[in-house]
């Protein structure tokens, strides 16, 4: 009786094996789904767009002062040493929909399609987890000539459940792949919750 599992044939039927367990995984795309860190606390955000729309900001500090985020907006726009004009003015002038509440971070933010906020006790940080799925190997689409400014608009973040003190303000980049995900965090900023 000949053996039908000769050297050469393993090596044929162990690449076709890999080839059927690796095809999918670097072209499938997995579900998107919330980020969860073990012992953070879950944090339930607003997000305010700004109204008329706010384009190409550079970076603002998260306060827990809605005239100190309008103030920081005017003077970014208006580039001048001048001090601020009253805070009914600005009101009226940058998110005029909202009004101040005692218990929220307001964070300047530019937001991502899909995301959640949570705090790290250990570490005294807020995280905005900015998540996506895609597979291993993808192509980006290529946008042709102009691609738009992006908007600024305000998290409002609750700040019950954190402790008084500095908070460091992070922004997580998290794609979700079939085996590993990749992240990329960086600092939006410091703030004090009172």
């Amino acid at each position: 009786m000949r053996r039908w599992l000769r050297p050469g044939r393993a090596v044929a039927v162990s690449v076709a094996v890999a080839i059927a367990v690796l095809i999918p995984i670097a072209f499938a795309t997995p579900a998107a789904h919330e980020i969860h860190t073990a012992g953070a606390t879950d944090l339930h955000p607003e997000l305010a767009s700004s109204n008329p729309p706010l384009y190409n900001y550079p970076p603002i500090q998260p306060s827990e002062s809605l005239d100190t985020i309008r103030c920081e907006i005017w003077t970014t726009h208006h580039r001048n040493a001048s001090p601020c004009p009253d805070a009914t003015a600005l009101g009226q002038a940058y998110f005029p929909d909202l009004t101040q509440h005692p218990t929220t971070l307001y964070v300047p933010w530019t937001p991502c399609p899909t995301f959640n906020v949570e705090f790290r006790p250990q570490g005294r940080t807020v995280v905005i987890h900015c998540y996506s799925a895609r597979p291993w190997i993808y192509s980006e689409p290529r946008a042709m000539g102009v691609v738009a400014a992006p908007l600024l608009g305000l998290l409002l973040i609750p700040t019950q459940s954190i402790p008084a003190g500095q908070v460091d303000v992070v922004e997580d980049f998290r794609t979700e792949h079939v085996l590993g995900d990749s992240s990329y965090e960086f600092q939006v900023g410091t703030a004090t919750i009172s």
